[in-house]
């Protein structure tokens, strides 16, 4: 998106929190809500990285704050802390941006139950937990905006090695677009937001089942800047609410 469609600092007065927020997509979705002037909170168990794209959204100097928490959506504890320590400092939520994602791949007869589990904890349950711990807040202030992330193979799956992943992503789309029916008229708007069939899977945190040794090592996320593009959508969405947000245009006729 183009500076004169979206001019920085549209976001000024907004604090943004962004599960998964320390590498990929997440930290360009963190940097690109900075670029707009928003104050971040970046939630994610990567201390190291959160930190890094925290000092990073600091270097840009359109956001007034920034902070990382570390949290493991896994937990409901941890994400219910990681949700009133943000309201604590910055004093409110406004946008909330799931990004935080595990990748399972394989064979399915491969595939074990507690494959399933460890997947859907963080892709399906991480989400639903930290809406769950966010939604009250903002009923009562009636105004938010909640985005999930979804690949495109929750909304038209393709890859016989993904079925488990894919199908994750389909329970949260799904989740979603109910979410989005329920809080109608409430104040608090609701995103799909599709990476694409050429953008990246979300999560690098992987389990490989009956593939053998990968031939490719995976992509450095943290330090990739080729993902910064696929969020020019998402800012959009914030500004002009919409249910289904895609990383790439062309494909918005299949998504839908």
């Amino acid at each position: 998106m183009d500076d004169q469609s979206a001019p920085r600092g549209a976001l000024s007065g907004r604090v943004a929190v962004v599960v998964g927020g320390a590498s990929g997509i997440g930290r360009a979705a963190a940097k690109a809500l900075a670029r707009q002037g928003a104050r971040l909170v970046i939630a994610d168990f990567d201390t190291a990285r959160m930190e890094r794209t925290v000092e990073e959204i600091l270097h840009l100097g359109t956001s007034e704050a920034a902070l990382a928490l570390t949290t493991d959506v896994r937990n409901d504890s941890s994400v219910h802390s990681m949700i009133e320590d943000a309201i604590k400092a910055m004093g409110q939520v406004d946008v909330l941006v799931n990004m935080a994602g595990v990748l399972l791949q394989g064979k399915l007869e491969k595939l074990k139950s507690s494959d399933w589990r460890w997947m859907l904890e963080t892709n399906l349950l991480g989400p639903v937990r930290t809406v769950a711990a966010v939604l009250p807040h903002m009923l009562a202030r009636r105004s938010g905006h909640i985005v999930n992330a979804v690949s495109a193979g929750g909304l038209a799956p393709t890859d016989p090695l993904t079925v488990a992943y894919d199908a994750g992503h389909a329970a949260l789309a799904a989740y979603t677009r109910s979410l989005a029916r329920e809080l109608e008229g409430t104040g608090v708007n609701v995103s799909l937001y599709s990476t694409g069939a050429g953008g990246p899977r979300i999560g690098q945190n992987t389990r490989s089942r009956g593939l053998g040794r990968l031939l490719r090592p995976s992509e450095d996320l943290e330090e990739s800047d080729a993902y910064d593009r696929l969020v020019d959508s998402l800012i959009d969405a914030l500004h002009n609410p919409r249910l289904l947000v895609e990383a790439d245009p062309v494909e918005t006729a299949a998504a839908r």
